[in-house]
């Protein structure tokens, strides 16, 4: 199940900044993931909730923008996304394209509070 060990990757990154931060807990991680990585951004969510059980993280909010996958026609010239991973231009049908978007994995918002007090 690719959306488990993505999750829990993210969930172990998560805890990794908390360590090193401070951050006593977590209140909400948005994700960017590129439209090529076909996650189910519901599977994460539940997911993420059973990988966070007993952490800093647990009770956190999980949401997920998926980024479009868009290429750019080195035949036509135009630039257009796709639904699906094809390839192709969706203007002329060329297969001489360049991924522009599509691939991201990254931790958009965390939000968290600290263990530190602001003393002045």
């Amino acid at each position: 199940m690719y959306e488990f060990t993505l999750t829990n990757s993210v969930n172990n990154a998560v805890l990794r900044l908390c360590r090193e931060s401070g951050w006593s807990k977590v209140r909400r991680i948005m994700l960017k993931i590129g439209g090529m990585r076909k996650v189910n951004p519901e599977l994460m969510a539940f997911i993420f909730a059973a990988v966070s059980r007993d952490t800093p993280a647990e009770g956190a909010i999980l949401s997920v923008m998926i980024i479009p996958v868009t290429i750019k026609c080195f035949a036509c010239g135009r630039t257009g996304t796709r639904e699906d991973s094809e390839f192709m231009c969706p203007y002329c049908g060329s297969r001489n394209v360049h991924l522009i978007s599509g691939l991201e994995l990254a931790i958009e918002v965390l939000e968290v509070e600290s263990n530190f007090l602001n003393h002045e």
